[in-house]
């Protein structure tokens, strides 16, 4: 059913057209403290517009095994897992390396309870986890030196988690935060903790004693690709194993971009009516359409049934309507668009997905996307 997608993609683009993060600072490994990197991750704020009962989405990620109370989280590149409790939201942040994408500057993610799709802009708890790869690699004796000499840490104590050596410490000063920090392949992973709050030190001691570090699976390949729209509209990433094409322009249509994961899947199924079944099985599929138009078909409001959630977004300082919506002809899947201007054009990014599909994998994609890219 495959050769079926395209077809589908720019059906449901026509259609949805007429329907009208406390950060710690990257450090070097010689300091415990001081900010040294200018290194920044992009973020994301959400400010809800008129999301309906079903809009609390939740992201469900495809390395997440789940039990009633914690769900075990794996960070792929850093070769670690944690326990982390169910209600806590997690999104991962792989930084690529500017000068070669192909490979990791860091990896950052945030465990909290805060920041995600419906939920609340800001919380009470978070754990900031950071491992940057390019620093000089250096040996748990000079780690430990650096870590016990430091003046910024208002204690220093040392653990071992499941045969992993570190340190629990705090770190003192006008943003006091607890900060686990352990020492992998040579490059310090740091897990900063806030706000420093005993109930939250306890939260975060929990989750900390899960921890599982398996240095076979450590690496620092970023497993994406580089795509650079033709005429320097944008630059976004995928990952290196999905399949992609531009579409020639036609009519108000200035560029076109389709793309699928490996494992995408959709069953078509012929019924009675205006509509036929679409079943979205398996994997993501997407579509980027940029549109020489800055009309209603962009900024008009959205009054299709369907609507799951509608939020007022910004991305890399561009405002953005987030829509996560089910067509009418959709059975199974949903599709998540997010449309917005920039000098005049009107841009629209479609993804459809399964049932169960790792949204954080999307919201990645979305927040490293760039405009008017030119090498």
């Amino acid at each position: 059913m495959r050769k079926y997608w395209i077809l589908l993609l720019a059906s449901i683009i026509t259609l949805t057209f007429l329907i009208s993060g406390c950060n710690l600072p990257l450090l070097s490994n010689e300091d415990s403290g001081e900010s040294v990197s200018q290194v920044i991750a992009p973020t994301a704020t959400f400010e809800p517009t008129a999301p309906t009962e079903e809009s609390q989405a939740t992201s469900t990620q495809d390395d997440e095994i789940e039990s009633p109370s914690t769900r075990l989280v794996t960070f792929d590149q850093l070769g670690i897992s944690l326990e982390v409790p169910s209600e806590l939201y997690v999104y991962k942040d792989p930084l690529l390396n500017y000068d070669d994408p192909s490979k990791l500057e860091a990896y950052i993610f945030e465990i909290q309870n805060y920041g995600y799709r419906g939920g609340p802009s800001s919380g009470d708890f978070q754990i900031y986890g950071i491992l940057q790869y390019t620093l000089r690699s250096i040996s748990w004796e000079e780690f430990a030196e650096n870590t016990n000499s430091s003046t910024t840490n208002a204690y220093t104590n040392e653990i071992e988690i499941n045969g992993l050596r570190g340190f629990d410490t705090q770190i003192s000063g006008e943003r006091p935060r607890f900060v686990y920090q352990f020492l992998i392949n040579g490059q310090v992973l740091r897990l900063a903790v806030s706000a420093p709050t005993e109930e939250n030190k306890a939260l975060a001691d929990q989750i900390v004693s899960t921890l599982l570090y398996e240095p076979e699976k450590f690496n620092n390949i970023s497993h994406v690709q580089k795509i650079i729209e033709p005429k320097g509209y944008y630059q976004i990433y995928l990952p290196d194993d999905w399949d992609f094409t531009f579409i020639p322009p036609a009519n108000i249509q200035l560029s076109g971009l389709e793309a699928s994961s490996p494992d995408a899947e959709v069953v078509v199924e012929e019924v009675e009516g205006p509509h036929s079944s679409v079943l979205y099985k398996n994997g993501v599929l997407m579509n980027f359409v940029i549109m020489n138009d800055d009309s209603a078909i962009i900024t008009g409001p959205v009054t299709a049934a369907g609507i799951k959630s509608s939020y007022q977004v910004m991305y890399s300082g561009i405002e953005m309507m987030d829509y996560i919506f089910v067509a009418p002809s959709t059975v199974e899947g949903e599709h998540r668009q997010l449309r917005f201007l920039h000098n005049g054009l009107s841009y629209t990014l479609t993804f459809s997905y399964a049932p169960g599909t790792d949204q954080n994998q999307i919201e990645w994609i979305i927040r490293n996307l760039e405009l008017e890219f030119s090498e």
